[in-house]
């Protein structure tokens, strides 16, 4: 079972996102976290196949825990979300460790490449 937690603090981004990637992927478990504190607890209490998180979150946001869960779990795959430009913060996010970087704009098609493309290279 693939196991993808979200992390968002717009709770109409959460749901778009989870209901998106229930009907991308079979046999999927998607859970949600609603800001920096929350992903970075449940990020380094479970397993995950991969993280989708925003870069703008109450708390610290996305490159804040990119940093902690990194520390922790460096092999755990991380895409950061945003809606500034990817030429802004693309370089900086894989910098920082992260697997990737989309836009928002790019939903839901660029969403679903990215982690299918991240899954494989994991394997």
């Amino acid at each position: 079972m693939l196991r993808i937690l979200i992390a968002d603090d717009h709770d109409i981004v959460r749901q778009g996102i989870r209901q998106l990637l229930l009907e991308e992927f079979t046999s999927v478990q998607v859970e949600e976290a609603i800001d920096t504190a929350t992903l970075i607890d449940l990020a380094l209490s479970q397993d995950w196949d991969i993280i989708v998180s925003d870069l703008v979150m109450p708390g610290g946001g996305g490159f804040y825990a990119l940093e902690k869960i990194k520390q922790k779990t460096p092999n755990t795959p991380v895409l950061i979300l945003s809606t500034h430009p990817a030429e802004q913060y693309a370089q900086r996010a894989t910098k920082a460790g992260a697997e990737g970087f989309i836009n928002k704009s790019t939903l839901p098609n660029g969403l679903v490449n990215a982690i299918q493309e991240i899954i494989e290279k994991k394997k």
